[in-house]
């Protein structure tokens, strides 16, 4: 775990098909939390919600690229009343629980603000999330650590 603030924790998960990470945030005070990307094997992810008693909210999809959704259904087998989120027009179908967000609009996660910030390259529907509190941004495939978005 990596505190980044004294009122977000966020834990990385590296695994899935290129070595892509997902990512569990929360709020310290509420405990409610959001994965980003639900692109590695849930089991490690739902141990560390359940250590941590965690009130999972929200998965935030960096884009739709099949290796970044890989395990989405995964999570709304555990958690069916959640809410993915992520570019308001995914190149995937992605169902009713969807919701989109706009350029600049803020994901409420306890008493975290986060914005979604378009990022069309990689991937024409690509969001990063950025937290401006504490200066982290979640890049999805928009940078690779080593190396760029291709």
């Amino acid at each position: 775990m990596q505190p980044i603030s004294d009122t977000m924790q966020v834990k990385s998960f590296l695994g899935g098909f290129d070595k892509n990470f997902s990512y569990l945030i929360w709020c310290t005070d509420t405990r409610e939390a959001a994965i980003i990307d639900a692109a590695v094997e849930i089991s490690p992810i739902l141990e560390t919600i359940e250590s941590y008693n965690l009130k999972l909210r929200k998965i935030i999809i960096t884009h739709t690229h099949h290796d970044h959704i890989q395990y989405l259904q995964d999570f709304v087998y555990y958690y069916p009343l959640i809410k993915i989120i992520g570019h308001p027009q995914p190149l995937k179908q992605m169902g009713e629980i969807y919701q989109g967000v706009e350029h600049h609009e803020n994901i409420s996660l306890g008493k975290t603000m986060l914005t979604a910030i378009h990022t069309p390259g990689h991937y024409s529907d690509s969001i990063c999330i950025w937290d401006m509190k504490t200066e982290a941004i979640f890049t999805g495939d928009t940078m690779f650590v080593g190396r760029t978005g291709r």
